[in-house]
Formats: C-alpha cells, structure tokens, sequence
C-alpha cells in the first residue's frame, strides 16, 4: 500500500517531456520506487576502493524531471553519493514533484569557481533552517537533507507517515512538521565537495588559492568556513593565548580567511537567514562521530550572569579555557537564557532517543564546546544574532550542530567516507532526528522571539 500511496502521491505515472528520454525518465522512476532499474542508470563512479560508497556521474534526477524519494517512504539501495550537479538537479525535481509546496531559490553569490548555492523553502514563514555540506569531506550531508524533505513532502501528499528504521511516524506527525516551514542550503561548499569527490583527497576547505603560500602539497588552498563567519572571528583578540580555536596559516585546516564573512559560502548562508526573519532553529550538519551539539562553541555555558558575552571587550582574551588552569580566567562562560538551554537540551535528549531508535550509531548529545572551542562557527553566529544584538530585530534561533555517522575504515586514506552501510544508516537516523526537531519546531519551541533595536 504504501508504494502505491506514494506513487500516485508523487505523480510518477504521468508523462513526463522535455527532459531526457523517456526510457531514462522510466529506469529512473522504477528505480525510486521499486529500488531495481532497467535499461538507463546513473553509474557510481569506479575510482574509490571498491568497499567505499560510490560518487554518481550521471544524473539520477534527470535534471529535475525525476523527483527524490527518501528512504522513509521507500527503504532501498541508493546506490551512491549525490555529485554535486545532482544537488539542484534533485531540489528541481522536488519542485516539479511538489510545485504547491517547494519554492527555489539562489543566493546572489558565487563561488571562487563560479558555481552557485541552490536552495528551498516549505512554508510560507518557515521556523527551521538545515544547512550541509560546508565540510568537502563530509561526504552524505546534502544526500541526508535532500532525502529528508522528500520524505516529508511525499508522505503528505500520499497522506502516511514516515519510517525509519524502528523509528515510525504518523501522517499527523509529518503534517505537523512541515507546517513549521523549513529553509534548506543543502550544498554551502560545492568547490571544495566538486573537489574532494573527484580526487578522494579527504578535502575540507573551499577552493579559494588567493591566500596560498604556495605549500609543494596545494593543502594551502582554501578557507575554513566554519571559522568564517562572524562570530569571535579574530581569535587572536578573543581568546586566551594558546586555545587555537582557529589558525591564520593558509596551510592549516582551520584557517580563518582575511576576514569575517570574507567567503561568498559564508555570505550566502547569512542573506538566506537574513530573508526568512522567523528562523528559530538553526542546524548545521556535519561528519563524523554520532553526536548532536548544542549551546555555545567558544566556552562553556553559564545562565547566571548576562554581561558574560562574546560582544563584552571586559573579557577578550579570557575565551576558550574549557576546564583549564585557575588561574588565569577560567571562569568565562558566554550567557544562555535558562529557558534557551532547557530547550535545545530537551529537543536533542528527544533527537537521540529517535536516532537510537532508527539506527545503529549509538548517537550523544552535549555542548558544543565538548567537542573543542571553536571561533567563527556558523550555530554560535546564528545563536550570536540575537545574544549579541548584532542584528537589529533578528530572531532568536536556537543553534545546533549534528555530527552524523561513525568513522570510516572502508577508505583509509579519509575516514568521512562513509561504506553503503554507513550511508544508509546516516539517512534513516539522520531523517528522525531532523523530523523531531521540526516537531518542536512547530509548537511554542518555534516561536520567534526578536531582538530589541
């Protein structure tokens, strides 16, 4: 019943013209519905180790006129990673699926190598905001959070829920998510993942050379971005000495760029939450270690004293000293609304209980400054916009950061590449924890709440 339910949801027995042919258009179809194909396919690309998830080289979305469907309303093989053509390629075909629901759109910025950020909305004034990608090497995020609005999208249509492993939703469920309204950027470094899926060379950075020293290993290339934006961004000021929240070496994986928000990816991120004003939850995805973060990212969280914050010069150079030496100044803890911290608190506790249910990464929630003090990180600026009253009249967004997936063995040269099993794994247990955390987003958890000017 459900493949029934879903194919005459997503219309996928109508003709479809003006793509590719129709035999392609068919073979694809059969394939998202049935998880067997005939005739046309999109190889996997042969270059990884052959226990490694594949990258696609063609285009299974045929260019929008294939809709994706998620592994919560059809659980099959997906066969490989999503290259980054097939990213608008797949939000195309949400639209042409759902053209009541989904919106497109661009921000107005390019990348070093001249590609854009395709994105969507649901909901006329969405709550929720899920961007990926912004890691190269993180291979899966975009897949995960295409995948996901598919399911969503489909399951209301066909008027069912969504499943996930063990993990089961109701259509009530599904209706009651998408009506916070959601913006996704699945793709916010598309140079850097164009790069690392055609040279397997555990890539994190963007592509951008004009800060390079000319390093014999080209590792001098590229910008951190997220240690881009404009949040404590020059942590030489900032912190304590010898934290390294960031670096200013071009040849470092952290290098920070030459200015906040110097990266047109970092750009493009903040004119999309600067559009969508009743943004309250604000998730970054990335790989690897199962866990969801939450809170502050330059220091531990305190909820006793306001003037403690990332805009008060009283305390530059006192960040970062998570647990360390007393003295000097390992008091610092940056302020968070007691109800604020409840909050992300409760909704991660209730993310981890549904990802532990739909999988088998056993997933844990905690601060993020637990995983280690970071400067310029996107959760903290889009938390900062309102605590910091950088923004005039900004909302409050509650800022989380997920890190799906285990580390890889199938690829030993970079352990973010996930085997078939681990893909699989993350888009199920990805999709329950994204589906709660719209829940939340769609009671009073989601109401805005807006900076004084």
């Amino acid at each position: 019943m459900k493949l029934l339910a879903v194919t005459a949801a997503l219309g996928l027995t109508s003709t479809v013209s003006g793509c590719l042919l129709e035999r392609e258009i068919a073979a694809e179809r059969e394939y998202a519905l049935t998880g067997k194909r005939s005739e046309y396919h999109a190889p996997p690309s042969s270059r990884q180790a052959s226990t490694t998830f594949p990258i696609g080289e063609g285009d299974r979305f045929a260019g929008g006129c294939v809709t994706p469907v998620g592994l919560g309303v059809n659980d099959r093989d997906l066969e490989s990673v999503l290259a980054v053509k097939e990213v608008g390629s797949a939000l195309k075909g949400l639209r042409r699926g759902f053209p009541d629901k989904v919106q497109l759109f661009e921000p107005p910025f390019e990348t070093y190598e001249g590609r854009k950020f395709p994105g969507a909305i649901v909901g006329d004034n969405p709550r929720v905001f899920i961007m990926s990608g912004i890691h190269a090497r993180e291979r899966g995020g975009p897949d995960n959070v295409i995948y996901f609005l598919a399911d969503l999208l489909a399951a209301q249509k066909a008027g069912t829920g969504v499943t996930y492993g063990d993990k089961s939703y109701s259509a009530e469920d599904v209706e009651k998510a998408l009506s916070a309204g959601v913006v996704i950027l699945p793709l916010t470094n598309p140079d850097g993942v164009a790069y690392d899926q055609t040279t397997d060379s555990c890539w994190r950075k963007n592509r951008n050379p004009e800060s390079a020293v000319g390093a014999a290993n080209g590792r001098d290339i590229g910008i951190d971005l997220n240690r881009n934006y404009d949040f404590v961004w020059d942590y030489n000021k900032h912190f304590y000495p010898g934290t390294d929240p960031a670096s200013d070496d071009p040849r470092s994986e952290v290098f920070y760029g030459t200015g906040p928000a110097s990266e047109p990816e970092t750009e493009a991120v903040v004119w999309t939450v600067d559009q969508y004003q009743n943004i309250t939850w604000f998730m970054d995805l990335h790989s690897y270690g199962p866990s969801l973060l939450y809170a502050w990212g330059d220091d531990e969280t305190s909820t006793e004293n306001p003037d403690e914050n990332f805009v008060n010069p009283e305390f530059d150079g006192k960040r970062g000293l998570v647990g360390g030496p007393d003295p000097p100044n390992a008091t610092y803890k940056e302020y968070f609304l007691e109800s604020d911290l409840e909050i992300e608190t409760e909704v991660t506790n209730a993310m981890v209980a549904s990802m532990l249910k739909s999988g088998g990464s056993e997933y844990t929630n905690y601060p993020a400054v637990g995983l280690y003090p970071t400067s310029g990180a996107s959760n903290d600026y889009a938390m900062g916009r309102f605590y910091g009253n950088v923004s005039c009249g900004a909302s409050r967004m509650f800022g989380l950061t997920m890190e799906f997936g285990e580390p890889s063995s199938s690829f030993a040269s970079c352990p973010f590449y996930p085997d078939a099993d681990e893909y699989h794994r993350n888009v199920r247990q990805v999709g329950a924890g994204f589906l709660e955390m719209m829940l939340r987003a769609a009671g009073e958890a989601g109401d805005p709440l807006y900076a004084e000017c």
